[in-house]
């Protein structure tokens, strides 16, 4: 197939909507695809690189969650959409409006994912206290983007399930980010002088490492607890005043991947603490890496699906819950191994192969509808199934 990929921005490596598109183009192209994409930043050799678009304050904010919005160059995206098969969108933001129009126009079948979650922007904006206002983030992203798709990309059954609820009419393709197979467990696990704990993702309010850096600092072990946080972000600062005010070991660091493999290969746990999750492909790695995970059950997030047993649960937001089970594996090594292996086994279904299947079978669907519908003809001939 013939596929373009378009996302605002592509060169932010801290940003996991942008590492999920990046995954599904090299793995696309693995396969056998040829894959665009547009977007800022975008340097491969057919890619279509577009400016970035200054939109005044919102600029400014969403420069510290890592987010770029791009701006619409007709005559190159009409050059880059030309021959395409599919067009695939990643945001639902004012550049991924246009050239959804432009592909109409085009007469080029269309799919899209859905990985802004509402609660992220809610979060961010300093607004989750309005009353309603997820559910009028919901509809307002369907009115203004998503209503105009026939299959939508979920990354998780949870997300379906939420858009469903909110009205969401398209088919709905629940199909994990997907982790790298080269995330697995080490041959043999390194002896840490402290007992390493690990939480990957964007220092942001919803991501909440204040709960974990807390956590910590309440155990009994805490003077045998070592603590790296991996990310970006705009509460970096206050997070490393809290540890140092709280007396917790804690790194901070953002990892490229192969040193980020090695380093989750080295863990004794990995803790996810953010109350809002579309998937959480971070806590995916880790587990594939043979960590058991301690993750919030948050009502709002995916990320409990991938807890084995109520050992890598605990409340949302209850620092004496998380202590609790970050003592409980810390003196139960031997159990810790055991579930760090039945964890790595469980993250197979997972593998990015697999979502590439899942894919390329939402995208094959939506080029055989568009083909039927254009030709009126039930029995046209149906694309290979890959």
């Amino acid at each position: 197939m013939n596929i373009v990929i378009v996302i605002d921005l592509i060169d932010n490596l801290t940003n996991g909507s942008v590492m999920t598109a990046r995954r599904f183009a090299d793995g696309l192209r693995e396969r056998g695809h040829n894959v665009k994409i547009v977007a800022v930043g975008a340097d491969g050799e057919n890619d279509v690189a577009v400016k970035e678009r200054y939109v005044p304050v919102l600029t400014e904010v969403s420069a510290k969650n890592q987010i770029k919005f791009g701006k619409f160059e007709r005559e190159k995206i009409v050059k880059a959409f030309t021959g395409a098969d599919i067009i695939h969108f990643i945001f639902p933001f004012k550049l991924e409006k246009k050239c959804k129009q432009l592909a109409d126009e085009m007469g080029i079948p269309t799919t899209a994912a859905f990985h802004v979650q509402p609660e992220d922007i809610s979060y961010n904006a300093h607004i989750k206290w309005l009353p309603g206002i997820n559910g009028f983030i919901y509809g307002l992203l369907r009115r203004k983007f998503y209503k105009k798709f026939n299959r939508i990309h979920c990354p998780s059954k949870f997300i379906a399930s939420q858009l469903a609820t909110h009205g969401y009419k398209a088919e709905l393709y629940v199909i994990s980010n997907g982790f790298d197979k080269d995330f697995c467990p080490p041959v043999q696990r390194a002896k840490n002088d402290k007992f390493e704990i690990i939480m990957v993702g964007r220092l942001a309010p919803e991501k909440k490492q204040k709960i974990l850096i807390s956590a910590v600092g309440r155990s009994k072990f805490k003077d045998r607890i070592h603590l790296t946080l991996l990310g970006n972000g705009p509460l970096k600062k206050k997070l490393q005043k809290q540890a140092k005010r709280l007396d917790v070991d804690c790194t901070f660091d953002f990892l490229p991947k192969a040193e980020l493999i090695k380093k989750l290969q080295s863990g004794d746990l990995y803790v996810h603490a953010s109350t809002v999750e579309i998937e959480a492909i971070a806590c995916i790695e880790a587990i594939a890496c043979g960590l058991v995970p301690v993750i919030s059950n948050s009502c709002l997030s995916a990320t409990p699906q991938f807890a084995l047993d109520g050992r890598s649960l605990f409340e949302n937001d209850n620092i004496n819950d998380l202590t609790n089970k970050i003592d409980y594996w810390l003196e139960n090594e031997g159990e810790r191994i055991k579930m760090g292996g039945l964890y790595a086994a469980s993250a197979k279904h997972y593998q990015l192969d697999n979502s590439l299947r899942k894919a390329e079978r939402m995208f094959a669907d939506e080029i055989n509808d568009k083909r039927n519908a254009e030709t009126e003809n039930p029995q046209a001939a149906l694309v290979t199934e890959f």
